[in-house]
């Protein structure tokens, strides 16, 4: 029992170390860029399972100046997330830190309408911040269906149409292939995002 203990213990720690090293990263990655601008941006998430939804909060910016690659960090929350398990359907929310890059291509044309919009393709690794834990007293039995430090990588494409020169509507879908023991999670998604110049001339789109 005590050895048992001992590895719930040290298991705790690693999972602790992992989520800090992966914001420690994150926040030297954010630091180290020679950011002119800056992507403030909400979207809301409906899953595919229809209770499950959820937000994201997230910064970001291109590499350069007319880079069409990106980085961006955020944080999302999804709730009422369905796992089946033991005959059972179960329910539980799901936090995480998020970094991803992507490509965004916008539009050529001779149409003033269409060349608001740009299409982004994007893939990341997220960080679990959420331990969920089902017990079952009559079995004596529990399961872990995921737990803090767990990393776990998407992909997403999105349409940004823009509104004005710093304010653009985000479209799009996420999919994550495995969410640790939740299997495959999907969502479509609608934002909004503002863009912060620092200097005196931005960029991005």
């Amino acid at each position: 029992m005590l050895f048992t203990s001992r590895l719930i213990g040290q298991s705790a720690v690693h999972k602790g170390q992992v989520v800090a090293v992966f914001l420690t990263f994150l926040s030297m990655f954010v630091i180290s860029l020679p950011t002119q601008a800056l992507e403030i941006g909400v979207s809301g998430h409906q899953g595919t399972e229809y209770e499950t939804q959820g937000y994201s909060l997230f910064i970001g910016d291109n590499f350069s100046r007319r880079s069409p690659f990106y980085w961006r960090l955020g944080v999302s929350r999804y709730d009422e997330v369905f796992v089946e398990w033991n005959n059972r359907n179960l329910k539980f929310p799901i936090n995480n830190a998020e970094l991803s890059l992507s490509y965004r291509h916008q539009l050529s044309s001779r149409s003033p309408a269409a060349r608001r919009f740009s299409l982004e393709y994007q893939i990341g690794a997220s960080a679990s911040l959420t331990d969920n834990k089902f017990t079952w007293p009559e079995l004596n039995e529990e399961k872990y269906f995921s737990e803090t430090g767990d990393i776990n990588g998407f992909v997403a494409i999105s349409a940004h149409y823009k509104i004005t020169s710093n304010v653009s509507a985000i479209a799009g879908v996420k999919y994550f292939p495995k969410m640790s023991e939740f299997d495959s999670i999907s969502s479509v998604f609608l934002g909004f995002k503002y863009n912060f110049n620092f200097g005196q001339t931005g960029y991005g789109n």
